[in-house]
């Protein structure tokens, strides 16, 4: 398998950073001869992908997307990441063939449900072309998997139906009304580790040409005119260690200290921040309380929150608990809420932040007040779904969500045959690709 970027990516990829030729889902999938982890069957489902992915968006949406707004003057109503997570650009962590299966996925469901001409697909794709940020891709996203994993158990579906009350929801599966919450991730913690980047690459500089090393604290997030001043000492501390061959300390203005050493690390070494503190569950229900005021005119509905913050695979205590340990904590906070709002059915919280070879065996967990899913889906994702229904139960819904999670990670093979591609995940990638397992753990 390659290890490094094909030729002729390496000169589009270069393109697309000196502007002088925009992003496409092309350029996006990357070149044939660079992905040598397909095979002959996965080659022609590219073809498609591109055409798909580019007829759903329209040409322009993924340069728009991939490009910082002048308006704000910062990325934080598009998503210039999104380019990182390009197939070309997963090469160097092993991280290509999950990430072209991934984007396979989007292709796959959009696709599907254009063929069998669900309800208010126009409604969603306007929506999406319009609103290129990264809080309509996520939702969009979680509409469509939502409405492919219902059309998968033989229910009909439609995205984006009317409330009772008017204006449109996000999806119907059968008799369940669901609408979907994206919860992104905490602008404090973006900060700190932002933050935290910039004082490891000065850091960093620092050791080039000197034979010293670094460890103890970062300094708490700095203004301007003070991250300069800590950068001088730094540089001043560095300076003299080289010279003395003696230890030397920087103190930030809170006392955080951190060490300046001659001679190379020795094993076990590290450098710690501050911890940012930030109260996930407060600004889950905060999220979640918000959406039960919104949904009093669906009638009775369920409300998915797609988790995009973290708070199942941070080093966070609620990332480290049991999954049946989480589905109690989330049947704890949501519970009063639940209460409060007798039109909500349950609350649905989940998350695939995880990308793992090998995949992980399922795990379910019953409990008494919800249930919690562990399911690996093609190739190399985890996905944690818990589900939390209100203690008056609707015993046929909740059931019918309970099978949809449990079998999603079937969803995709099926979408799959539906759209002509015979043999699932696995005949598209060459046996080399589709046979390698790794331990590697790591998160787009």
């Amino acid at each position: 398998m390659l290890t490094t970027m094909h030729p002729r990516d390496n000169e589009t990829w270069r393109a697309i950073d000196q502007g002088s030729r925009p992003i496409d889902w092309e350029a996006w999938f990357g070149c044939p001869e660079g992905a040598n982890y397909l095979s002959p069957a996965g080659h022609e489902v590219t073809a498609r992908a591109v055409s798909g992915l580019t007829e759903f968006f329209h040409s322009r949406w993924l340069p728009k997307a991939v490009t910082p707004s002048p308006a704000s003057g910062a990325a934080n109503d598009t998503f210039v990441g999104l380019g990182r997570h390009s197939p070309v650009l997963q090469f160097m962590n092993g991280a290509a063939p999950g990430a072209w299966v991934e984007a396979v996925r989007w292709w796959a469901a959009y696709t599907y449900l254009e063929k069998a001409r669900v309800p208010g697909l126009a409604s969603m794709k306007r929506d999406a072309r319009c609103d290129v940020t990264l809080s309509r891709f996520l939702h969009t996203q979680t509409q469509a998997r939502l409405a492919l994993m219902g059309a998968a158990r033989g229910l009909e579906v439609e995205l984006e139906p009317v409330k009772a009350s008017g204006g449109p929801g996000d999806v119907r599966i059968g008799p369940v009304f669901v609408e979907v919450v994206t919860f992104g991730v905490d602008q404090k913690l973006l900060d700190d580790e932002k933050f935290r980047e910039k004082c490891r690459d000065h850091l960093f500089a620092l050791g080039r040409g000197r034979d010293i090393y670094w460890e103890g604290d970062y300094p708490e997030p700095l203004n301007s005119d003070d991250f300069k001043a800590w950068k001088r000492r730094t540089e001043e501390a560095a300076q003299q260690c080289g010279i003395s061959g003696a230890a030397v300390d920087v103190l930030s203005s809170t006392g955080r200290r951190l060490t300046v050493h001659p001679g190379a690390a020795p094993p076990g070494t590290v450098l710690t921040g501050a911890t940012v503190e930030s109260d996930q569950g407060k600004r889950l229900l905060g999220k979640v309380r918000g959406k039960c005021g919104k949904t009093k005119g669906a009638g009775t509905a369920w409300i998915w929150v797609e988790d995009h913050s973290g708070l199942f695979h941070f080093p966070t205590p609620f990332a480290e608990l049991s999954l049946s340990t989480k589905t109690d904590a989330l049947a704890d906070l949501f519970g009063p809420l639940l209460g409060e709002h007798a039109h909500v059915a349950g609350i649905i919280v989940s998350n695939a932040a995880h990308r793992r070879l090998p995949l992980p065996r399922d795990e379910t967990a019953i409990r008494p007040s919800g249930q919690g899913f562990r399911r690996g889906l093609p190739l190399d994702r985890v996905r944690e779904t818990i589900v939390i229904p209100r203690r008056i139960l609707l015993p046929d819904q909740t059931s019918m969500i309970a099978r949809m999670c449990d079998d999603e990670g079937a969803v995709l093979d099926w979408a799959l045959g539906e759209l002509g591609v015979s043999g699932g995940v696995t005949s598209l990638l060459a046996a080399s690709s589709s046979s390698h397992r790794s331990s590697a753990l790591w998160t787009p």
